[in-house]
């Protein structure tokens, strides 16, 4: 599970709160998977994926378009590592759609893209802070 400190946060309150919104719908999928009690786990986690494919589309374009408007020197980097994430989590959300998605593969992936929206957050858009000041 990830948890939210200030080791996370951008400085910028808005994009602060985002970031928290896909923390918590990661954690939620992770415990939905790791729970393996409910007789239906492909839907409760599938309501948390769809959640997060439209979520995280949606804050990246925010935070893209902020690092834009002040000229953030990672805005490029930025906008390049939504796009690899993008595609990461599309290749996953397609596998368990298919249903060709086994719960440790399902850990395995929640593990990855929490790992890598928490180095996210404080490699690049941790960069906020500084261009914000």
């Amino acid at each position: 599970m990830v948890t939210w400190d200030k080791k996370l946060s951008t400085g910028d309150e808005r994009t602060d709160s985002q970031h928290k919104v896909l923390i918590d719908k990661l954690n939620e999928f992770e415990m939905i998977v790791s729970s393996n009690s409910s007789g239906d786990i492909r839907r409760e986690a599938g309501e948390v994926l769809d959640f997060l494919q439209f979520y995280a589309a949606w804050h990246f374009a925010q935070e893209e378009q902020l690092m834009t408007e002040l000229n953030c020197p990672a805005a490029a980097e930025n906008k390049a590592a939504h796009g690899r994430f993008l595609e990461m989590f599309g290749k996953f959300y397609s596998q368990w759609q298919s249903s060709s998605m086994d719960i440790e593969l399902a850990r395995s992936t929640y593990r990855k893209l929490s790992d890598w929206v928490t180095d996210h957050i404080m490699t690049v858009d941790a960069q906020l802070k500084s261009n914000g000041e």
